[in-house]
């Protein structure tokens, strides 16, 4: 539908060649002046489509559309008007973008590579970057070998994190040849990129790197290195790197320290487990007052939406930047935009508690008032269901395609296979609220009755428990170990000591979810 409505044809011509159109030449100068003369044409379904494709579009030079403002004709003066406004907001182009990336992946479209790489650093949004990576691994062929060598050395950064992410999937085993030299690259994400590629290898060089990283004054650095370091070197350690400098450091040199001691010959485990690129957005549903809020890593706010009565309890980013919010009193999931509005409404079958958009686009819902776990197609069509008494509260599908469920009023955890039959329980909670499926395989449950967040193993024991908190409603395991955490006070990120990391304090909260 995106690629439809800018006209844009889901082949190797339509796509490289909308791809090469946005970038920044004269020549594409010169055709986005003809789009603006466009907004003129006696052909209304014309008119439209230019309008739609200025808007979309990642970068246009001011002057020519305030040019276009004196034009004689009202309407060019209006439609120019609206593209200006569309553009301050959030314009459409990141969507287009990742339907493009996203199209030339999944039809393995070869030969795209070089164009991705030419557009991927007009954007700054991570879930866009994150899809350009993937379509240059996808589509890159020995063709682009030379040019992907040229970019990883010395192009734009966005563009170098990608190319060598191309030279990689072209290269396999083969690529540390052109890794290695970059560990020691100026720019402290391409050292990161380099390293975490080399790690993938198994390849030793890139622990060195990897620690050092660790003192970056970037956050998301540090997270990242920490969490590679943790991945491949299976060695646990206490979360310090968010604290004071002093504590920092301690972590650190005990890094430094096993690293002389241990790391030339301790055991690794690679290839790493591929993870969701975490965009550090934290999005938070405040129930009584029918919103739902989003703050960046900053803490600053950055984006708003809701309904009147609608009670947003539950809520998940996606990748593509749209966000889906479970409306409790409307029994609806509610999908937005990322420009805020509504683009798609799920009816179910209940008050939704929960939600999980699935690999196969379906929905996961778990129904609290119809005693009910769905799953639900983007028009509401039930495709699977399971009654379950005692309050289903959250459902998660699970790897092995069972169903995580908590079961609120019965005071239980069940894991579900498709027939509904129960395979694994954790019971004697306290109206649990959340239930996580770690990678460990440890399960992380969110206790609102005792006010605790506790972890348990695959035979039902306890193995990590932090208490205090006000009535929590969820808790979610991050990439670095830590974990947020929602009660009645505020938003708080905790490490494995149950030291505060971070915290906002807002109210009346509901879910939260970081992505």
């Amino acid at each position: 539908m995106v690629l439809a409505d800018q006209a844009i044809k889901p082949d190797k011509e339509g796509l490289i060649g909308y791809l090469r159109s946005i970038q920044q030449t004269p020549r594409n100068r010169r055709s986005i002046s003809l789009i603006i003369a466009r907004l003129g044409s006696a052909d209304f379904t014309d008119r439209e489509l230019a309008q739609r494709q200025l808007i979309a579009l990642p970068v246009i030079a001011p002057e020519d559309l305030l040019a276009a403002m004196e034009s004689e004709q009202s309407e060019v003066r209006v439609r120019v008007a609206e593209v200006l406004e569309a553009r301050s907001l959030q314009n459409g182009s990141p969507s287009v973008a990742v339907a493009c990336f996203r199209t030339i992946t999944r039809n393995k479209i070869d030969g795209a590579a070089q164009a991705i790489l030419e557009v991927l650093p007009l954007y700054s949004e991570e879930y866009v970057l994150v899809a350009g990576r993937e379509a240059v691994r996808s589509s890159a062929t020995l063709a682009d070998l030379p040019a992907l060598r040229r970019i990883a050395k010395g192009g734009k950064l966005e563009a170098r994190i990608a190319a060598i992410g191309g030279l990689c999937a072209l290269l396999a085993s083969d690529s540390s040849r052109e890794l290695r030299p970059l560990l020691s690259d100026s720019e402290a994400r391409i050292r990161l990129t380099a390293a975490r590629a080399l790690a993938d290898l198994g390849d030793r060089a890139s622990l060195a790197v990897l620690i050092e990283l660790l003192s970056s004054p970037d956050l998301r650095i540090r997270n990242a290195s920490a969490v590679t370091l943790r991945a491949l070197t299976g060695r646990t350690t206490e979360d310090l790197l968010w604290l004071d400098p002093v504590a920092r450091t301690a972590a650190i040199t005990g890094w430094q320290n096993w690293l002389r001691t241990e790391g030339p010959t301790c055991s690794l485990r690679y290839p790493l487990k591929a993870a969701e690129a975490e965009m550090g957005r934290t999005l938070v549903c405040l129930y009584a007052r029918n919103e739902i809020v989003e703050f960046d890593a900053s803490g600053r706010q950055t984006f708003t939406a809701g309904e009147e009565g609608g009670c947003p309890w539950a809520c998940q980013g996606l990748p593509t930047g749209h966000r889906l919010v479970a409306m409790y009193s409307g029994n609806a999931i509610v999908e937005y935009g990322i420009d805020g509005k509504v683009a798609s409404r799920i009816p179910v079958p209940g008050g939704p508690m929960s939600v999980q958009r699935l690999d196969n686009g379906a929905t996961l819902v778990a129904c609290n008032n119809a005693q009910k776990v769905v799953e639900v197609s983007d028009s509401g069509k039930i495709l699977w269901e399971v009654s379950l008494a005692g309050g289903p509260c959250d459902a998660t599908r699970l790897d092995n395609g069972n169903t995580l469920v908590t079961l609120q009023n019965s005071n239980a955890v069940v894991e579900i296979d498709r027939a509904g039959k129960e395979v694994w329980k954790v019971e004697n909670l306290h109206t649990p609220r959340t239930a996580t499926r770690l990678d460990s395989g440890n399960t992380l449950i969110c206790d609102l009755g005792t006010g605790k967040v506790m972890e348990y193993d695959a035979n039902g024991r306890q193995v990590w428990m932090q208490e205090g908190f006000a009535s929590p409603f969820s808790a979610q395991r991050l990439p670095a170990g830590t974990t947020l955490i929602s009660d009645t006070v505020s938003v708080k990120e905790i490490d494995r000591a149950g030291r505060v990391v971070s915290e906002n304090r807002i109210q009346p909260l509901g879910r939260v979810w970081r992505y």
